[in-house]
């Protein structure tokens, strides 16, 4: 079944959005049986169907931000590399913030389809930041929470964590791999450049048991880690400093990969392709090579893990910023991924 992308005008409603998600269901092909049952410590993978894969790619912004260029590339090959992955594909493109929320709420609402599903996948690409989330009277002195966000093209965001925690609570899902693809920018407010360079701690190894100078470090996971690193009694925190965490979104038999867009033009398949992609692109190709490798019976079955590393070392070796006049040229942007699946997910 050829994959048609839905536009954010043409699903203002609820009503609108429910009928063409609904529509797409029944009209879904099974994927085929799989003879081989699973393994001792696989996720089984013989259901009717493979899953759904919501695609959302956002290009044209409310100012002030600018166009993502290379959006319809965006959409085309991961339309193209979940839908070869036997995947149910659904491509939404240009969706306000309500609107992305709309998807995913319908989306995680159908039970009897992940009922008979191996699994579920969604990718998001558009703008992205690291929001402080509003400080509570349960929330420890100097101490502030990040939440990363993706923005509808009203830029108004929908939190990463919010998205994962929709589908980890369907209960059809539950025991199931759910995958998370973000290509989006991961950069902290005020300006800071989303290029990664890294964090100083500075620590006078002369002074452990009395005072510790910490200097950018942003993602200190407790307060009272260096209490008990160097042997303090009290767990007193100095309010003038600052200690900021960014909370992972990651629950139970999910992954999630994120894509640390450079906003520059990189060298791979695409000579001049501008905000992101790299992770996208990355992820067509590997998956690309493992479909072949199948087809041509040098492997049974796809492992994910494979393919995330495949993805890696494709972006590490082919991509670069390419902005000679500028301190980013062959600048590096990595593909970073995390997840709590307790099984191996392989395609078969």
């Amino acid at each position: 079944m050829e994959t048609v992308t839905i536009t954010g005008p043409d699903v203002e409603t609820r009503e609108e959005l429910q009928a063409v998600i609904s529509r797409a269901i029944q009209s879904a092909s099974p994927k085929g049986k799989c003879s081989d049952l699973a393994g001792e410590g696989e996720y089984t993978c013989n259901n009717v169907f493979r899953g759904l894969a919501i695609i959302i790619c956002n290009e044209n912004f409310k100012e002030p931000n600018k166009p993502r260029r290379c959006c319809d590339d965006d959409l085309q090959l991961t339309k193209e590399t979940f839908s070869n992955l036997k995947f149910l594909v659904l491509a939404f493109k240009d969706l306000t913030g309500r609107q992305i929320d709309l998807v995913l709420d319908i989306a995680a609402g159908q039970e009897e389809f992940h009922m008979k599903s191996d699994c579920f996948a969604c990718v998001v690409a558009s703008h992205g930041n690291e929001r402080h989330r509003p400080v509570d009277d349960k929330q420890p002195p100097g101490l502030y929470f990040r939440d990363h966000c993706v923005y509808g093209v009203d830029n108004e965001p929908v939190a990463t964590k919010q998205i994962v925690k929709k589908f980890s609570e369907v209960t059809s899902l539950k025991n199931k791999p759910k995958l998370f693809f973000i290509q989006a920018c991961r950069i902290v407010p005020n300006g800071i450049c989303s290029i990664d360079e890294g964090h100083t701690v500075s620590v006078d190894p002369s002074n452990f048991q009395d005072e510790v100078i910490l200097k950018n470090a942003d993602d200190i996971p407790e307060p009272s880690f260096f209490d008990r690193l160097f042997g303090r009694k009290t767990n007193t925190i100095d309010t003038t400093k600052i200690i900021r965490v960014l909370d992972p979104p990651c629950e139970d038999d999910c992954l999630i990969v994120y894509s640390s867009n450079s906003e520059k033009e990189s060298y791979g398949r695409h000579d001049s392709y501008i905000n992101g992609g790299w992770m996208l692109i990355s992820l067509y190709n590997a998956v690309d090579k493992y479909l072949q490798a199948l087809q041509m019976k040098t492997i049974d079955h796809i492992d994910i893990i494979d393919v995330l590393y495949e993805m890696t070392s494709y972006v590490a070796k082919r991509m670069e910023v390419n902005l000679k006049e500028t301190e980013y040229h062959h600048r590096k942007a990595a593909v970073v991924f995390e997840h709590c699946f307790h099984r191996e997910l392989y395609f078969k």
